[in-house]
């Protein structure tokens, strides 16, 4: 915990406590959005005033100059695709790549490759890390933590491994003294001791998917996916305990902290949670994010950043002065349409001012009712959408409002679409390879009963 932003955030937590308690009016403001491409943005490390952003699927890392908070901008991209990334100092970033292993950037001035480590024949995965000394321990799955020599100044040189097995599901590393916290996958916490031999001293068991891990003094805070955020007692590391969980509104993926507040992506949501008491987890703040949320991170002033499918967002933590709508779910798609087929969406106002939406545009074979209206600071309005008609939509409806931010928010809306198939009608052709590593058609199963099932070895 770093004691110069304690003081910072204590206060701002108490502020947020002493704020009218008000159902679903969130205390974080959007400030600042960078639409630049719609991909796989996973996880965002802040460092000073600029954010690195993971990109799991086409521009590897991206910087982004945070200075001025309201406008976000791109100002490199390179490296591999990477899942993760974890800095030490403002000099050094450690990229956790998707199947090239982890590179070590400088960052002092133009990002710079200062050395790899990509499992030779094994294009593996590597989730995470931690730094200690001159090893870099990363995360490597079924493979447990890798050991990775980073004196080399432009390189990185496997000299060992720890082995998880046979409960082995390793996403990231957090370390303190002698000791590693791993969050690993579906088998919850394990501790590895350094002192002498490394070893695994230590499992708990947690709900969820265990895939982030942050360190607050003698408590590890994990992030669980769907199941949300766990708080664990580890000042004795032979004997780890759960403090408390608590649910989050949709994935808990990636997570920051700074001073006791965490800030969480999850999915359409950013939250920040109140870790002060460790056995009494509190939501401090939450606003809806425009599209999905994965990694999060904060700043000491207040600022968070997270990574989202089309770019990155920061807030401000604080109240919404104005409107903010968002809209449930974010896509409709009512399949094959023989006559009327109703459904409804929910418009949620969790700024500070009333929403006021002027019109809703919707394309032909769509209609909606109400077409316009207010939602008061706090509430909800179900709004009814009908397909009717033969044509084919593939479009979205626009809800024109007085969301500074969004002033047009859209909604995707499908009828009679082709693209893909239709509830009972005859699957296309395909082929898959099986774990027999022969490749399996679905046109040689004719006239049988196909079960496919998906997985993955974490």
């Amino acid at each position: 915990m770093r004691a110069a932003s304690r003081l910072v955030f204590v206060a701002v937590v108490l502020a947020l406590l002493a704020a009218p308690a008000r159902a679903d009016v969130d205390n974080l403001r959007l400030v600042g959005h960078n639409e630049v491409n719609r991909a796989h943005l996973m996880d965002v490390e802040i460092v000073g005033d600029r954010a690195f952003v993971c990109c799991g699927l086409g521009t590897g890392l991206e910087q982004y100059d945070i200075s001025d908070p309201s406008n976000p901008v791109r100002t490199w991209t390179g490296g591999p695709d990477c899942w993760r990334a974890r800095a030490y100092g403002d000099t050094v970033l450690f990229m956790f790549c998707r199947l090239d292993g982890t590179v070590r950037i400088g960052i002092a001035g133009t990002p710079v490759n200062r050395g790899q480590y990509n499992p030779a024949g094994n294009r593996e995965a590597l989730e995470g890390g931690a730094l200690l000394g001159d090893t870099l321990y990363a995360a490597a799955h079924q493979n447990g933590i890798y050991l990775l020599d980073c004196s080399a100044p432009n390189a990185l040189t496997k000299v060992g491994s720890i082995s998880l097995a046979p409960n082995a599901a390793a996403w990231n590393v957090e370390a303190r003294d002698s000791f590693l916290f791993v969050a690993n996958g579906r088998h919850g916490l394990a501790v590895i001791g350094l002192a002498g031999s490394a070893r695994r001293i230590a499992d708990l068991a947690l709900p969820g998917l265990a895939n982030d891990i942050v360190l607050d003094g003698d408590v590890a805070v994990v992030s669980l996916g769907a199941s949300g955020l766990a708080t664990v007692d580890i000042s004795d590391p032979y004997a780890p305990a759960l403090l408390d969980t608590i649910g989050t509104r949709g994935c808990c993926w990636g997570i920051g902290i700074e001073g006791d507040l965490v800030a969480c992506g999850s999915w359409r949501v950013l939250e920040l949670f109140d870790v002060s008491d460790p056995g009494n987890i509190s939501r401090a703040a939450w606003d809806n994010t425009q599209t999905w949320a994965h990694g999060a991170d904060i700043r000491s002033d207040s600022l968070v950043t997270i990574a989202d499918w089309r770019g990155m967002s920061c807030f401000r933590v604080g109240p919404d002065p104005g409107a903010d709508i968002d809209v449930c779910p974010e896509a409709l798609d009512f399949g094959a349409v023989t006559s009327a087929v109703e459904t409804t969406i929910v418009v949620r106002n969790t700024g500070s001012a009333v929403l006021n939406v002027t019109s809703v545009g919707a394309p032909s074979g769509i209609t909606v009712n109400p077409a316009s209206f207010s939602v008061p600071a706090g509430e909800s309005l179900e709004i009814l959408v009908t397909a009717s008609g033969p044509g084919q939509v593939n479009s979205q409806l626009t809800f024109d409002c007085n969301d500074p931010f969004y002033p047009q928010y859209r909604v995707e809306v499908l009828k009679n679409n082709t693209g893909f198939p239709q509830c009972g009608s005859t699957a296309p052709g395909f082929s898959l390879t099986g774990s027999d590593g022969r490749s399996h058609s679905l046109a040689d199963e004719l006239g049988k009963v196909v079960y496919i099932q998906f997985g993955a070895s974490w």
